[in-house]
């Protein structure tokens, strides 16, 4: 691309992009296990915002829903049981299988880097890394100790961490050496664990000790060194979400953690600053929420915009 070509581009790019953006407005998705839907909701009130039929079920399938994750395109994939992952439309209104993986595994947590989806396995440590190009996928073992993967994150500095359910423990894998790590070693609080959330120097935990849904924070050893790993001995229980088994966590646009309480069908929240939890649930009614995600719902109006630029562009080239 020469340079003439690169001035005009850019501009054009740039205001495809808005077109996809401006009129979107960013929601509280929530996973459901038991039907295998995806909800959405207005994160500011608790409202639920109605979604296209696509969503219930996802891709029409009543298998379990759990992670979630979008790529560059704003495209949102589902983890589903039985190991598919279904993948969003452009313009928001239906899903198609984007890949199945082998086995019919039980699909937990997402994450993603620009280049792939990773997906937990539900009573197994593996980790399966999925191309986002053709959904081609490979197995990826846990380290030795390593007992069942649920929570998975990109942190923030590009390493893939992932929680030990069965004990809280963390381990973090390097995506360029191939090779795991520690992160957090042990907790003083014995129990599971479910997903985690990175803020600065904060770790956050989801677990459930003796029936009761908990969030916990951990600071690192060494501010900004991700690589010296967590202290255990900082634990701080930020609060509770009932009697519960708690799974999905998630920090909002608003600085709130949202936590999903599994067993009671509930979304709650903490005060802005995550140092405390909410007396009551912020959502009910929910049907075994696995996942938290918040994401924007594509406007049809936009997708139709971003063709016409698509296709302007297409046309100017060829009179180049």
């Amino acid at each position: 691309m020469n340079f003439r070509t690169a001035h005009h581009v850019i501009p054009v790019s740039a205001l495809l992009f808005l077109a996809l953006t401006a009129r979107a407005q960013t929601y509280l998705f929530v996973s459901e296990y038991s039907t295998g839907n995806v909800r959405a909701f207005d994160y500011t009130t608790g409202s639920e915002i109605s979604l296209p039929a696509a969503y219930t079920p996802v891709g029409g399938s009543s298998a379990g829903a759990d992670g979630m994750m979008t790529d560059a395109s704003g495209r949102l994939y589902v983890n589903k049981d039985g190991g598919a992952i279904y993948r969003r439309s452009l313009d928001g209104n239906s899903f198609n299988l984007f890949t199945t993986i082998a086995g019919s595994p039980t699909l937990l947590d997402a994450t993603q880097t620009s280049t792939h989806h990773f997906a937990a396995q539900y009573g197994a440590p593996t980790i399966y890394r999925v191309n986002l190009a053709d959904g081609t996928y490979s197995a990826l073992s846990g380290p030795l100790g390593f007992g069942t993967a649920d929570g998975i994150r990109i942190g923030p500095d590009g390493r893939l961490y992932a929680v030990d359910s069965s004990d809280g423990q963390i381990f973090a894998y390097d995506l360029s050496s191939s090779s795991w790590s520690a992160f957090l070693n042990s907790t003083p609080t014995s129990g599971i664990a479910s997903q985690m959330e990175f803020s600065g120097d904060y770790v956050y935990v989801s677990r459930t000790i003796g029936s009761q849904g908990r969030i916990y924070r951990y600071t690192l050893n060494t501010p900004g060194n991700y690589a010296g790993g967590l202290n255990s001995s900082s634990e701080t229980l930020i609060g509770s979400i009932g009697s519960t088994t708690a799974t999905g966590i998630r920090i909002g646009p608003d600085g709130r953690l949202y936590a999903n309480a599994f067993n009671n069908g509930e979304v709650w929240r903490s005060n802005v600053g995550i140092t405390a939890m909410d007396s009551a649930p912020f959502i009910t009614g929910l049907s075994h929420p696995g996942s938290l995600y918040f994401t924007m719902i594509p406007e049809p109006s936009a997708v139709a915009l971003l063709g016409l630029g698509a296709a302007a562009l297409m046309a100017w080239r060829r009179r180049r």
